[in-house]
This record gives structure tokens, C-alpha cells and sequence, in this order.
């Protein structure tokens, strides 16, 4: 089966708030909502919560990335949803929409980042501009 991202997909749990939502059909559950963020990539994430957001829906998320320790705000349309029986929790696949350069930046710094290397050690971090994506 041929893989359809774009963007390489990191299994990491990220603290997540929704903050709001808009555009979707149907009655829309009342924000601001706790979520988990995971399956991050630049392009968009898996969220974790206790309600269901159908396909269509804008959602406002304020996310603390957890290697970096850097808290963002980004907006992303809901593309697919589903009842995850084993974990008893909704998840659905946002795909991120219109994002600042200093998101994108934050985002890269969370999953390309060695945070845990020491500057004292003489190893450098490598500059962002040469991540290769």
C-alpha cells in the first residue's frame, strides 16, 4: 500500500486544549475541550478527546509540544473521525491550515530537534534550514 502523507508522521503525546470550532455540520460540542495531540507531523496531527468533531469542522488547538517545551496555536480541519473502542476515546485527523512560519518553526523544532543535546559536549544542533523533510 502506497503511503499518501506528505509529511513524516512522529508517535509523541502532546498536551492539547480545543479551543474552539466552526464550520462543521450539525451541532458542534461546547470548547474549550482537554485533547491529546499525537501522530504529529508538519502537516497536521491525530487528536485524542472525549468528543467528536465531524469531518468539515475548523478547530482552534493550543498545543504544548513536549521535547521542545513550547507552546502553539494553530488551526486544523478535521478530515477523518472514529470511535477508538480499545482506549474508549474519540480520534480524529486534523490537517493543519494556513500556518504561521514561526508555527512551522516551533513544529520542526519539536520533532527534528536533539533538546536533550548538550552545547557543552561540542556538539552543535543542526540549523533548522537543513532539516531534510
Amino acid at each position: 500500500m502506497r503511503e499518501r502523507r506528505k509529511h513524516r508522521r512522529f508517535q509523541q503525546w502532546n498536551k492539547a486544549i480545543i479551543q474552539s470550532a466552526s464550520g462543521g455540520p450539525g451541532i458542534l460540542p461546547r470548547c474549550p475541550l482537554d485533547a491529546c495531540a499525537w501522530d504529529l507531523s508538519l502537516g497536521g496531527a491525530r487528536i485524542q478527546c472525549d468528543e467528536t468533531f465531524p469531518v468539515g469542522t475548523v478547530l482552534r488547538l493550543h498545543v504544548e509540544l513536549v521535547r521542545s517545551r513550547e507552546f502553539i496555536g494553530i488551526d486544523g480541519a478535521v478530515r477523518w473521525n472514529r470511535w477508538n473502542e480499545e482506549q474508549k476515546v474519540h480520534e480524529f485527523g486534523v490537517e493543519f491550515q494556513d500556518c504561521a512560519e514561526a508555527t512551522l518553526q516551533a513544529i520542526m523544532r519539536n520533532l527534528y530537534h536533539d533538546t536533550d543535546r548538550k552545547d557543552k559536549e561540542g556538539q552543535t544542533p543542526v540549523p533548522l534550514d537543513k532539516v531534510n523533510i
